[in-house]
């Protein structure tokens, strides 16, 4: 299977002809004035292990990258100012790679239908496998939000925040979840045969139900405060490990949480 995935290599041409639409020559000090001279937000992602870059569209190029960015991608963040987009992408396993040329095109095909107030609110959140520069391999969880969009709407600068997730999501799949239009999408791909295929969102009631059981609410209780049965609570629970596809409620809770499903 490795040799057949690498045999299929990823275009990062193609990645950067999808993101790259236009992009304007701001002055990034006006980004590094928004973003970097805020020392609460820098300190909270070193307390959280996380980090946050600005990525130029127009370059591929990280301008700006905050937070312990080593902690949760295993290289520097002076690494990634030298090598970029590109070489950020280098260091993800192959069908990792391969599952991210799948999210480029679900991102193409989500973009063009959003107005420009629409896009300015647009979130993409997805996952990926990458090697650390001691050779141990993390799944980061990754969540972009346009920072900047020039007059004709098209994203210049994007937010991207990145958090470890290796202890929170099996391997063998990966996803990516859209919002910000009419309607969110959630598109899952098969490490395995690279196949993607888009899961159904919570109901209003499962929605309801996820909520009280984050709470650490039992079925019995749910079931009290929604006036439904206890059956009817745990159709829905069996429902939603079903559209997911995860084993328990921890892992439910767990993937709804990463995605911001509710």
């Amino acid at each position: 299977l490795m040799s057949q995935l690498i045999s299929c290599p990823f275009d990062f041409n193609e990645f950067k002809k999808i993101w790259n639409s236009g992009g304007l020559n701001e002055d990034i000090d006006v980004i590094n004035n928004l973003v970097e001279n805020n020392p609460l937000l820098h300190e909270t992602l070193w307390m959280q292990g996380n980090a946050l870059a600005v990525l130029d569209i127009k370059t591929m190029q990280y301008p700006l990258i905050l937070g312990d960015v080593e902690k949760v991608c295993g290289w520097s963040k002076e690494y990634f100012y030298a090598v970029g987009v590109e070489g950020y992408l280098s260091k993800f396993l192959p069908a990792d790679l391969l599952g991210l040329g799948e999210f480029s095109k679900q991102i193409n095909a989500y973009l063009p239908a959003l107005s420009q107030q629409q896009i300015k609110q647009f979130r993409s959140i997805y996952d990926y496998q990458m090697v650390g520069q001691d050779g141990s391999v993390r799944r980061v969880c990754q969540e972009g939000l346009p920072l900047k969009t020039d007059a004709e709407g098209h994203i210049v600068y994007l937010l991207a925040y990145v958090s470890d997730i290796t202890h929170f999501k099996r391997e063998g799949k990966q996803h990516i979840c859209l919002s910000g239009g009419a309607a969110a999408r959630l598109v899952e791909v098969n490490n395995a045969t690279n196949r993607s295929k888009e899961l159904t969102m919570l109901s209003k009631r499962e929605q309801e139900i996820a909520k009280l059981l984050g709470k650490g609410l039992l079925s019995e209780q749910i079931a009290s405060q929604l006036f439904i049965s206890v059956n009817t609570v745990n159709t829905h629970r069996q429902n939603m490990l079903k559209k997911f596809g995860v084993a328990d409620t921890t892992e439910l809770l767990n993937f709804i949480k990463i995605y911001r499903l509710i």
